[in-house]
């Protein structure tokens, strides 16, 4: 077929063959660069149908998200006779009073109750949501849910004071007193959380303007707690907020008020022993 082809062209004029030969060139490579053409945009609409996709599902996720953790930004203030009591309480413990004198506090705060029910809503509502979030998002919900965690594993540590056997907390007494410390947290903590959940919106408003579509190559959850963002995290949260450069001044406020609530006299030298033995089991 080409040897026939050739025959023929030689069989024409010079000038017609040589046309013939220009008109066969072009239409070549017309249909290479339409090839081309064709499969970049192909994939340049893949990738935008992609993107459309991806975006829909982080705005969703990041408006999720921040509705659920409005909680945190409805505030109540204490108003009671023992406002000025707490107040000389945390002001003796060198704790933070964000508000001075006035005793602010997050909602979400305001029982035990309805701090477990935050945190275990809190949890289920990144798990649901974190395939579609970015990196820098995804690591800031990990060091908040740590926050929470942290004050949560806290709390715990009541159950684990030696009292004596007459003097141990009921179920109902740990509840209250939980509460307790619960409020006194919110009040000393309430610009940091303030300041976490700022940050966070931040981050979800960049990362819908700044979409980013290249996947990570590691999880955050990858080996458990042993990896370097886990570590990351544990890191600032012990050196860079307020709830872990304090946690000894915390729990000296947690082991003052249980005394308090059970009526049990420790002395000075008996109080120190706990709390260096709590922290030197940390």
């Amino acid at each position: 077929m080409l040897n026939a082809v050739i025959v023929y062209l030689n069989s024409l004029p010079q000038f017609i063959a040589e046309g013939v030969v220009s008109l066969i060139s072009t239409a070549t490579a017309g249909l290479i660069i339409a090839f081309v053409a064709t499969f970049y945009l192909k994939k340049r609409d893949e990738r935008t149908r992609v993107a459309g996709v991806v975006l829909e599902k982080r705005v969703n996720c990041g408006q999720e998200i921040l509705f659920y953790l409005e909680r945190l930004s409805y505030h109540r203030q204490m108003y009671s006779d023992k406002e000025q009591e707490w107040y000389e309480l945390l002001q003796s413990y060198d704790l933070t009073l964000p508000h001075g004198r006035l005793l602010q506090y997050a909602d979400v705060f305001s029982s035990y109750g309805q701090f477990q029910d935050f945190f275990k809503r809190l949890e289920e509502t990144i798990t649901r949501n974190k395939l579609w979030m970015d990196k820098k998002v995804r690591f800031h919900l990990s060091l908040m849910q740590g926050y929470f965690a942290q004050i949560n594993a806290y709390l715990l540590t009541m159950t684990r004071i030696p009292l004596p056997e007459d003097k141990q907390l009921s179920d109902e007494e740990f509840k209250e007193l939980a509460s307790i410390l619960l409020l006194q947290i919110g009040i000393t903590l309430d610009h940091e959380v303030n300041g976490l959940l700022a940050h966070l919106e931040t981050l979800i408003v960049d990362s819908v303007y700044k979409l980013y579509l290249k996947r990570p190559r590691k999880s955050l959850t990858r080996n458990g707690m042993f990896n370097m963002d886990m570590i990351k995290i544990a890191k600032t949260l012990e050196r860079k907020t307020l709830w872990g450069t304090n946690k000894e001044k915390y729990f000296a406020l947690l082991l003052s008020q249980i005394c308090a609530y059970k009526s049990v006299d420790l002395s000075e030298s008996d109080f120190e022993d706990i709390i260096k033995s709590a922290f030197s089991e940390g």
